[in-house]
């Protein structure tokens, strides 16, 4: 990971320095790693600049034609891709680059299966299998097939001895992507033991901690982080602030959020973190002064308005909430929780089609695919006109081996105990119980009506007799 960051910086410095003197001679290293830079910040204009710069000075690289091709590729233009792989593909040296180069082709013309072929072809014949791994898995990543570039990652995880840290934190970035954090937490670690002075790590680790709601965990890693380099920090501190104010220590939380404002002064999301401190403790006034200064400093700052909205909501004034969320709403990006949040406020004021049509503007997008808060909330909008419309829904998800699929399970247990269903309630009572056995005690507290049961106090008390 640091020789990545290396390279990056010093990718930067000569972009800069090209940038500044374009008449400077480069060797062809220095305008690959000029190219790269540009690449990688998606300015695939500069970069093709720069390789046809690059091309008068050293006409015969097949790297810079391989290049090229790549960035036509990216940019879009597959027929001028096609025209420079003709011209090397014949070429022995360039054989394993051309099956990646036409196999991203396939990817961008959605010819998946005729792309894994090309892949596959490209690694077998590479003699730098990680190198030829990991462009392609850049590619996959950044066209978002994930799944395709996680076969590939965990492929070299299982075959390759060597400990390539590169790839791995691609794996770990795949495993996020899918919500599977306690595989990256896994990976992430492992590159730990191999370095523990790798400050990003720290941080990638505190992170997935936080999604996992163990706070005490992330602290520990931001703290490593922190001892490792406590230069740009802002955001390492932030996150910490962040996970004591969670575990209701919004003193110290708000000291170390203080501490920020005083080498930044309009640090934003430091103010934002006093606030929700605030919030949390509901001293709503002293709260929502702060939202609105935020506002007031950065019109697009869509948190603010969300938190606004809650504040709102806690008073019942959901017409003042809604308001706030269409602020949080006003653009083209489409963030989940938002949608999400607006929804619950549409419920709490009974307009149950606006709700649902809320939620149908996320719930089958890859940001919610494995949001079971998203899909449960849908679940429930549905029953209210349907309960075996929503049964069918989260069946859905429960066959897709869905991420929290103890929750899905006692969801519909509950909506098939409603419809008399008593058969399937059982079957997803027993499969929750599995799962998640600690939901029961809420279970009884949402439908006290099932332990009059005894089918299913059944279940209940031959899981208690062998635990």
């Amino acid at each position: 990971m640091s020789e990545s960051k290396n390279y990056m910086q010093q990718s930067e410095l000569l972009a800069k320095q090209y940038e500044n003197n374009r008449q400077h001679y480069f060797e062809l290293d220095e305008f690959i790693a000029i190219s790269d830079y540009y690449m990688l910040n998606s300015n695939y204009k500069n970069a093709l600049a720069v390789n046809s710069v690059a091309e008068t000075f050293y006409p015969s690289s097949f790297e810079l034609k391989i290049i090229k091709a790549d960035l036509y590729i990216r940019s879009n233009e597959l027929g001028k891709a096609g025209k420079i792989i003709k011209t090397i593909e014949y070429n022995s040296d360039t054989i394993p680059d051309v099956y990646v180069l036409k196999g991203e082709i396939c990817i961008k013309r959605n010819q998946y299966e005729s792309a894994e072929k090309l892949f596959d072809k490209a690694i077998k014949l590479s003699d730098d299998k990680d190198f030829t791994i990991e462009i392609i898995c850049d590619f996959l990543m950044l066209t978002n097939q994930m799944q395709l570039a996680k076969k590939y990652l965990e492929l070299a995880h299982d075959t390759i001895l060597d400990f390539n840290a590169d790839l791995m934190y691609r794996l770990a970035k795949c495993y996020e992507y899918e919500s599977e954090y306690h595989k990256t937490l896994a990976v992430y670690e492992k590159m730990i033991e191999n370095d523990p002075f790798d400050e990003n790590i720290w941080n990638e680790l505190g992170y997935i901690y936080m999604l996992l709601s163990d706070y005490e965990n992330a602290i520990k890693a931001f703290d490593f982080r922190l001892a490792v380099n406590t230069s740009d920090a802002t955001e390492t501190l932030i996150n910490k602030a962040e996970c004591i104010s969670m575990l209701g220590r919004y003193d110290e939380a708000i000291n170390i959020y203080g501490k920020i404002l005083k080498a930044e002064k309009e640090n934003t999301d430091a103010m934002f973190g006093i606030a929700k401190c605030y919030e949390r403790k509901e001293i709503y006034g002293k709260a929502e002064k702060i939202y609105l200064d935020i506002v007031s400093l950065n019109s697009n700052y869509k948190d603010a308005y969300s938190s606004l909205a809650n504040i709102y909501s806690a008073k019942s004034e959901f017409e003042m909430a809604e308001q706030f969320m269409h602020k949080a709403l006003n653009d083209n990006e489409i963030i989940p929780a938002f949608f999400i949040q607006m929804c619950k406020i549409q419920l709490q004021q009974d307009k149950i089609e606006e709700a649902k049509q809320t939620i149908k503007q996320v719930i089958y997008t890859d940001s919610c695919k494995h949001d079971y808060h998203a899909w449960l909330l849908y679940a429930e909008i549905v029953a209210i006109e349907d309960i075996e419309e929503a049964i069918s829904v989260l069946e859905t998800k429960y066959n897709e081996d869905f991420y929290s699929v103890g929750e899905v399970c006692y969801h519909l247990a509950y909506y098939n105990f409603i419809i008399d269903s008593i058969p399937q309630c059982v079957i997803y009572i027993e499969r929750a119980i599995e799962l998640n056995p600690d939901m029961m005690k809420t279970f009884f507290e949402i439908c006290p009506e099932v332990m009059l049961n005894e089918q299913i106090m059944s279940v209940y008390r031959s899981f208690k007799t062998k635990r």
